[in-house]
């Protein structure tokens, strides 16, 4: 596996980072490379559990279908995030719709080769288990954030995870529909709209159908630190 792997996950994911470099290499010598194209589907609920993945470039969405056919879209996956290690544990079905926003670019490690690396080393599977670990830290985190932070900082707070995503030689423009936002945030279009306006009017964003584009990046990360007592 290219050495040039290794540096972007060293940069991306802490998780990652914290791997000796042996146990690196011993990673990346049993992954593939995926491509993905924009609207392209990694994996269904209810598909069988077939490994995990990390995404190198690009943005996957994590959605669910109620019955009614309404979707709620729970996270947007970035570059340097494990996806599927939920299934790794308890090898049930996937719980989830995975599909790529944009093209993406992941490596995979497939059953077997996840089998491979336990019975090298046992210890694998606490490495593994920190990842899971690392998802509920942020899913409470979320939590906490809902009922905590007014609704103006939780979403200057994503939109600021979301220029990591889309930055475009000093220009930030987010490919993100209002809707998508609150679903991501618990709140309505219309409030998601009255904030973003709110936004604009200071000169820190521009809306136009289906994007956000950054304006002022220092005004936004005021906005997502603000406290209140």
């Amino acid at each position: 596996m290219s050495d040039s792997f290794a540096e972007q996950l060293g940069q991306r994911s802490p998780w990652f980072a914290a791997l000796t470099e042996p146990q690196q290499r011993q990673l990346l010598a049993q992954t593939k490379t995926i491509q993905l194209a924009a609207g392209q589907r990694l994996f269904s609920r209810g598909d069988e559990f077939d490994g995990i993945y990390v995404l190198l470039s690009g943005a996957l969405l994590i959605a669910g279908v109620h019955s009614s056919g309404r979707e709620a879209l729970l996270t947007i996956v970035e570059a340097g995030d494990w996806i599927g290690e939920i299934a790794l544990f308890d090898q049930k079905a996937r719980t989830h719709d995975a599909t790529a926003s944009v093209a993406c670019q992941l490596l995979h490690l497939n059953h077997s080769a996840l089998q491979l690396l336990a019975q090298q080393d046992p210890l694998w599977w606490q490495r593994f288990g920190q990842l899971l670990t690392e998802k509920m830290r942020l899913v409470f985190q979320a939590l906490e954030d809902m009922s905590l932070l007014p609704a103006s900082v939780r979403l200057a707070r994503r939109l600021v995870m979301l220029c990591r995503l889309h930055q475009q030689n000093e220009r930030y423009v987010i490919p993100v529909q209002q809707e998508q936002l609150g679903q991501l945030l618990s709140l309505s279009r219309q409030t998601i709209n009255q904030l973003l306006q709110q936004l604009a009017a200071s000169g820190v964003i521009r809306t136009s159908y289906a994007q956000i584009e950054v304006l002022d990046l220092k005004l936004l990360k005021q906005a997502a630190e603000m406290t209140f007592n």
